[in-house]
């Protein structure tokens, strides 16, 4: 699914636009002048049909080079080691979300009490990723597009947004931060921090993007601020925003 020029759609579930796997979250693919890198992963019960759509929208699959992820959980990030097999990408995350991937950590992922939740299923499992590189302040070129990641935690432990800058567009990727119309997922993980993810959408506010695309759900394809003022909002007369659910 086309987003905007150089952004597609490859992977949603059944909170966003059932395109792949129920349990998979909005994978985005960007590309430009023959280079091309995901932003997350999805659960791994799709990671060929993925690729499948990546070859759909026009892209060789071999040309993504990197799969970044926003943050642990299963739904972002226990595919990531065999989608980047199938692609011949690496891997780039937080230093937290690398070591949670690497190691396949399901109780700090929060995987293990999900699964007993019945949020997943068994078959869920984070595949092997046997190296995940650490992002640091410095901007990722592709092709003409320049992305950059922003510390932003709060839904989880290691949480990060990416800012691309789409030649006069800014595009803000904010996993499961925030999600339109202001909402927000606040889990009952020890990693969940409530304080730290009002400051976080305060922080991606203040960089004032154009577009928001989350993690989940439907996207925000002009006037990004509003959606993230509606967080900020709720927050400021010390109210939870609402829910994502």
């Amino acid at each position: 699914m086309n987003v905007l020029p150089g952004v597609e759609l490859v992977g949603s579930g059944w909170l966003g636009f059932s395109l792949t796997d129920a349990h998979d979250c909005n994978v985005f693919l960007l590309h430009s002048r023959g280079d091309a890198i995901l932003i997350d992963a999805g659960c791994g019960l799709a990671s060929q049909q993925i690729v499948d759509h990546i070859r759909a929208a026009g892209v060789d699959p071999s040309a993504v080079s990197r799969v970044l992820l926003t943050h642990s959980h299963a739904d972002h990030a226990a595919g990531a080691g065999e989608l980047a097999r199938l692609l011949g990408a690496e891997v780039f995350a937080s230093a937290h979300t690398g070591d949670v991937v690497v190691r396949g950590d399901e109780v700090a992922s929060g995987l293990a009490s999900a699964r007993v939740a019945g949020v997943y299923p068994e078959a869920v499992r984070f595949s092997e990723a046997s190296v995940v590189k650490t992002i640091d302040d410095a901007p990722i070129s592709v092709g003409d597009i320049k992305v950059r990641a922003v510390d932003t935690p709060g839904h989880a432990a290691g949480h990060l947004c990416y800012l691309a800058d789409l030649g006069g567009t800014t595009a803000l990727f904010s996993g499961d931060l925030v999600f339109t119309r202001g909402r927000v997922a606040i889990l009952g993980t020890p990693d969940t921090d409530v304080g730290e993810l009002a400051a976080s959408i305060r922080r991606v506010a203040a960089l004032e993007p154009d577009v928001l695309l989350p993690g989940h759900g439907t996207f925000a394809l002009d006037k990004a601020v509003a959606h993230l003022d509606a967080a900020i909002t709720a927050f400021a007369m010390h109210q939870l925003p609402d829910g994502l659910l």
